[in-house]
């Protein structure tokens, strides 16, 4: 995940926060005794990857900007990790946060979670990901008044084989090749669709539609 830029920061600099979280073993890695090869210390923000090379036991350690172990929850990564973005984003910043990581390593999950609780988004589930509770943290802050003048557009891309395509666009348009552009504002995808929601039960009809079309 990846934060960019930070209120605090100049208005030309760029700021990118690195943030591992590890999930836990999977039924099959039990089932077959998989040893552990990676630990994360949280409170030290380093994790350590552990490797038998000619048998004998090799061990580095790499630090980042924020660890979350196998015992994270989605409320604390939330909170602790994403919460000051998208407040960011509240206050006038651009701000990406994307997951990065092998197949089966947790990214979807972390991103959207499990099983909604609402079809607003209102009511979230403990296992709900970045998405629905970022979601959630952008309407409640527009009806509590903390801002004002607002407008919310959700676009929707897939990159598969290092092809962007437009999971929003209509049916004719489905193959309809998207190209990235670079401008005064920064890198743009041309031709992407935006769609204006007033609320999180319009993302989540947006989000879907472009879900089922996903390879």
């Amino acid at each position: 995940m990846a934060e960019t830029p930070r209120s605090h920061q100049p208005e030309e600099g760029v700021n990118v926060n690195v943030i591992l979280r590890c999930r836990p073993p999977s039924t099959q890695e039990l089932a077959e005794r998989a040893p552990q090869v990676i630990q994360c210390n949280d409170a030290l923000r380093e994790v350590t990857l552990y490797q038998s090379v000619g048998g004998k036991q090799m061990s580095r350690t790499f630090r980042y900007d924020k660890v979350f172990g196998p015992d994270s929850k989605q409320e604390r990564v939330y909170k602790q990790a994403i919460v000051p973005i998208v407040q960011e984003v509240l206050d006038g910043f651009n701000c990406t946060i994307f997951a990065y990581g092998q197949t089966g390593t947790g990214k979807t999950y972390t991103m959207e979670g499990g099983p909604r609780n609402s079809v607003d988004g209102t009511n979230l589930s403990a296992e709900a990901g970045v998405i629905p509770r970022a979601i959630k943290q952008v309407f409640d802050a527009i009806e509590c008044n903390q801002v004002t003048d607002s407008s919310v557009k959700v676009s929707f891309m897939e990159l598969y084989n290092e092809e962007l395509t437009d999971l929003l666009s209509p049916g004719e348009d489905k193959d309809k090749k998207l190209r990235l552009l670079e401008d005064r504002s920064g890198v743009v995808v041309q031709g992407l669709e935006e769609m204006v929601v007033k609320d999180a039960a319009e993302i989540y009809q947006v989000l879907d539609r472009g879900t089922s079309k996903r390879r």
